[in-house]
This record gives C-alpha cells, sequence and structure tokens, in this order.
C-alpha cells in the first residue's frame, strides 16, 4: 500500500511523512547531544540552540528528516533520475536512515544535507547553452555553508566538476567558481570568528568522532539478516532497471544520471576515509543516493506484493534498530 501511495505523482501523499517520520524517529524526543569534540560553527550553533532540551533535539531530527526527504524526492524529480515522477525517495530514504542509524541526535552531516542536496539542485540546473556561472557559485556557497556543519562536504565540490564536465563543454572559470565560492564562505566563517573572539578553530578536528560515538555496539544478528534479506534483492533489481533506463535516456537523462553517479560516488569515499579515522560513519551518507537508486526497485507494477514486503521488511529492520537496540 504505502509504495502504491508514493508512487504516485501527487503531492498530498508527501502527508503521510507527517506520521512516518514522527514515528521513527520519535525516540530522539527523549535524547539529548552526546559529548563533542571540536566541530563545525554551524554546528557549534545548533547545539547551542538545542541544549540540554530533549524535546528541541527530536523537533530539528524530525524536521531535518521530513525535509531531506521531500527535497530528495524534488530533487530526483527535476533530474529525471527515474522513468517518471513519483515520490518513492520521499518514503524510502527515512526508512533507510532509520535502519541504518540508533536512535539518532542532531548530527552534523545530517544537519549539513539539505545544503548539499539545494546545492545539486543548483548546480545541476544548468544546460549545455546559456550561462553557468550564476548558478555555479550559488552551488560552490551552498556546498561551503553545508561544510561548515560536516567539513567532508567541501569534497562534493568534485560532484559539481563532474557535472559540468558532462552537461556543458570545457569552459575553465566553470571549474574555478564552484571551488571560489566554497573558498569565500570558509573566509568569512574564519572572519567572523576572529572578529568575535572565539577560541581556535581546527576544522580538520572536527572530523574525529568522540570515543563514545566510535565504540558504538555491533548489531544486532537478527536486524542484520533482516536488513541484508531486504536490500539484497532490491539492489539487484535496481541496479539493472537503472543500467537499462540509463541506456534509454536521452542526452540530458544520461548526463544527470551520470551525475548521481558521481554524487554516489563522492559519497563513497567520504563514507571509507570517515570510517578508516571513526570505525563507522553517518548513516545518511549511505542513505541519500540509495533511496534515489532503490527508487528503480518499486517503480513497476507486476508483482506489487514483492515490493510492499520489500517497504514492510524496511519498516521492521527501522523500528527494530530505532526503538529496540
Amino acid at each position: 500500500m504505502l509504495a502504491r501511495l508514493f508512487r504516485s505523482n501527487q503531492p498530498a501523499v508527501l502527508a503521510g511523512l507527517a506520521v512516518l517520520v514522527p514515528v521513527l524517529f520519535g525516540k530522539a524526543f527523549l535524547l539529548t547531544p552526546g559529548p563533542v569534540g571540536d566541530v563545525m560553527p554551524l554546528y557549534a550553533w545548533v547545539l547551542r540552540m538545542v541544549g540540554s532540551a530533549a524535546w528541541l533535539n527530536g523537533l530539528v531530527v524530525v524536521g531535518v528528516v521530513a525535509l531531506l526527504s521531500v527535497q530528495l524526492a524534488a530533487l530526483a524529480d527535476h533530474a529525471d533520475l527515474a522513468d517518471r515522477r513519483n515520490h518513492l525517495a520521499a518514503l524510502l530514504f527515512p526508512l533507510l536512515l532509520a535502519a541504518f542509524s540508533r536512535t539518532i541526535s542532531v548530527h552534523p552531516a545530517l544537519l549539513g544535507m539539505p545544503l548539499v542536496l539545494w546545492s545539486l539542485r543548483r548546480g545541476w540546473s544548468i544546460s549545455n547553452t546559456g550561462a553557468a556561472l550564476g548558478p555555479l557559485f550559488d552551488a560552490g556557497l551552498l556546498m561551503g555553508l553545508a561544510a561548515l556543519f560536516y567539513l567532508p562536504y567541501a569534497f562534493l565540490v568534485v560532484v559539481l566538476w563532474a557535472s559540468v564536465s558532462v552537461i556543458r563543454p570545457f569552459h575553465w572559470r566553470e571549474y574555478v567558481v564552484p571551488l571560489v565560492a566554497c573558498a569565500v564562505v570558509f573566509y568569512v566563517a574564519w572572519a567572523l570568528q576572529r572578529l568575535v573572539g572565539s577560541v581556535v578553530w581546527h576544522p580538520l578536528h572536527t572530523i574525529l568522532e568522540p570515543t563514545s560515538e566510535r565504540a558504538a555496539a555491533p548489531w544486532p544478528r537478527g536486524h542484520r539478516i533482516l536488513v541484508y534479506t531486504v536490500l539484497a534483492p532490491l539492489l539487484l533489481v535496481s541496479l539493472s532497471f537503472f543500467a537499462s533506463s540509463y541506456q534509454r535516456g536521452i542526452m540530458r537523462v544520461k548526463n544527470l544520471r551520470s551525475s548521481y553517479l558521481a554524487l554516489a560516488a563522492a559519497l563513497g569515499v567520504i563514507m571509507l576515509g570517515v570510517r578508516l579515522l571513526n570505525g563507522t560513519f553517518p548513516a545518511v551518507l549511505l542513505a541519500v543516493p540509495l533511496a534515489v537508486l532503490l527508487v528503480h526497485a518499486l517503480l513497476g507494477d507486476r508483482r506489487a506484493w514483492l515490493r510492499e514486503s520489500a517497504v514492510l521488511g524496511l519498516i521492521a529492520a527501522a523500528l527494530w534498530a530505532q526503538w529496540w537496540t
């Protein structure tokens, strides 16, 4: 039923997120952010705002997850990442995020992701003709702001470069502008920190998670089996359908889907690097590209019961991870 509802292109189905997201992440209303070390400036501001108010922590988490769900579905439709317009990404993202993470509080990677998706939408709005410097400057600024929450997001400037390389003929300024815009954001942040007399800022130290966050207990065996059982066939079907759809697509569609693949590869590099440093990585880095990819497995109308069963399996895994681990 859920897959069928979100498979439609009716914006009204997004109202279901007002129920789904609080149910999945409702435990965040009982927690406050854990110990932190060095943090980026915008994340430090959010931590000061939340303080020890558990209800505010839950409100921020639920609000950001709902916003990301809507943003991801809109981005997938805008960039024609699926064969037809739908809202399945809005359903899959919170389920995957909940299934891959234990009860969560505000995290810099989660808070910065809306700016990343906004940056990508702005960057992917360019075409092979016409002006592109304005959108690319905006995209670089937004990516820089995202990095002020979570430093590794600065690396995603390479996604903008990859997008430009497949969408437009070569013009060196179009590669320099996003990088300069991102650097301007960091310079302004550094200058403001100096003006207000803040403590010395060590951006590279912010990548390290506190020891208590790194020493997470292993997932229960039953949960791992459930997640692998549901995701393995979904992933295989999605990859097959995505490859077939990519080959049939017109050049604009191929360019934007190549940009999506660049995003998935860049997030994979970030996940690998952060895992090497901390022993784990933020679940949002995996949930974003995977939610878009798995849409292809749920789009069809044949054997609807299999698709609904897969969604129910994801719901079970998400509730298990959030409420019983």
